[in-house]
């Protein structure tokens, strides 16, 4: 029904490590329909001890200043995934490229650990009954989706997520 190509990138620092997931899907038998789903199209689950609901610390936080159950549902540049893993903070930041479909993506995170981003889920995201997510890839053409998976020491703060982020959205791609 379709190709993909995916491009994976790391890189990183003596604090940080990234991966860049640039996928770009390809309709080369046909349309594809891809249906209004909230369960999730690029995701992870985070460490057990980091889960909001763990109580040790966890925190989620996104671009948009929304945190915890308030993140869930909403439509961000970037999410922030933190909290203790071995004694120490960590954090899983996920980013939406400007040039990803659909940016800034909805984002399925949930302070029981799931943490996805989604821009197909617009029914349940929106809870409007009549918004529909669905997307019909006309045979021949192609969908990017662009995402970048930093870990990080610390908090969002610590991590620099909001710099990492500005000069990942300033790429062309």
């Amino acid at each position: 029904m379709c190709e993909d190509e995916r491009t994976l990138t790391f890189g990183g620092d003596g604090q940080t490590r990234w991966i860049d997931f640039d996928i770009v899907i390809k309709a080369s038998d046909g349309p594809v329909k891809f249906g209004d789903t909230k369960e999730g199209s690029f995701g992870i689950r985070v460490p057990e001890s980091m889960k909001v609901d763990a109580k040790k610390g966890g925190q989620i936080i996104n671009s948009e200043g929304q945190t915890d159950k308030d993140a869930w549902a909403k439509q961000a540049a970037w999410v922030d995934y933190h909290g203790p893993v071995d004694g120490e903070t960590l954090g899983i930041a996920i980013m939406n490229h400007p040039s990803s479909f659909r940016f800034p993506t909805y984002w399925h995170v949930r302070t029981y650990g799931l943490f996805a981003a989604n821009p197909f889920g617009v029914h349940d995201f929106t809870g409007d009954k009549s918004a529909d997510g669905t997307y019909t890839l006309e045979a021949g053409k192609t969908v990017a989706f662009r995402y970048r998976v930093l870990l990080h020491r610390g908090d969002q703060q610590a991590g620099k997520v909001a710099e990492v982020y500005a000069n990942y959205s300033a790429q062309q791609k």
